[in-house]
């Protein structure tokens, strides 16, 4: 059962691999196509430099890791809040 168990981490790290690079291997290719903004694309690196700067802070990774999936729901409930409040606002 502990070949089994290593077979299949060993597996799901490598499909994991390989969907990162495709991820960035297309990424780059709409960039170079014009097909979407810099901007657009940069927003989905905050999530990396939130881990790198808690990963300096803490040292560990699984500390930062864990920071980083907390700090990064707070930013989505602040974002939901805000969000809502500027529609709430502007019907009045």
């Amino acid at each position: 059962m502990e070949a089994f168990s290593q077979f299949a981490l060993i597996f799901t790290i490598a499909l994991l691999v390989i969907s990162i690079l495709g991820v960035t291997v297309f990424g780059f290719k709409n960039i170079f196509q014009r097909k979407h903004k810099i901007g657009q694309i940069a927003f989905f690196f905050i999530p990396v430099a939130v881990f790198a700067i808690a990963y300096l802070v803490t040292g560990m990774m699984g500390i930062a890791a864990i920071n980083t999936l907390l700090i990064m729901i707070s930013l989505m409930f602040l974002g939901i809040l805000v969000s809502g409040s500027r529609s709430l606002i502007s019907n009045f």
